[in-house]
């Protein structure tokens, strides 16, 4: 995709989310998109605020999430499908499972410019940024 629109983008995902496999769809749609973290970067409006709520309805929700050096989100779960794609900066996650009494650590995995996760509703995960510069993303739940 050489280049990137932010409104494009966010009707397709609204598109997508109407489909009868809307998590498999948004998925693809990122996939495809992140491919160019770098126009979309190019493209992106600098928000003031970390998360900023680019669209929501019944269907789906669509945020550009900032995660400034520093930053750690404790473990927590979205209660809905999650797919986070990275346009600069990284991300660590780490994966917990959940235990009758606690949460045990999984595994862990980085994510870069041009990487997409998703996480089912019931996925718990950590974040933090990973280096000394800011993580920028699209969040779509």
């Amino acid at each position: 995709m050489p280049d990137f629109e932010l409104d494009k983008f966010i009707r397709q995902l609204r598109d997508a989310a109407l489909e009868a496999d809307a998590r498999e769809k948004v998925r693809g749609l990122m996939c495809d998109v992140f491919q160019d973290p770098g126009a979309i970067k190019a493209t992106m409006p600098v928000y003031e605020n970390d998360d900023e709520l680019l669209f929501e309805d019944d269907s789906i929700s669509i945020w550009c999430v900032r995660f400034p050096p520093g930053t750690h989100v404790p473990p927590h779960d979205h209660q809905t499908t999650a797919t986070i794609g990275v346009y600069d900066g990284a991300e660590d996650n780490h994966f917990y499972l959940r235990e009758p009494t606690q949460l045990v650590y999984k595994s862990s995995r980085r994510v870069g410019p041009g990487d997409v996760i998703a996480l089912k509703p019931d996925g718990i995960h950590s974040v933090e940024a990973a280096d000394d510069r800011p993580c920028r993303g699209i969040h779509v739940y």
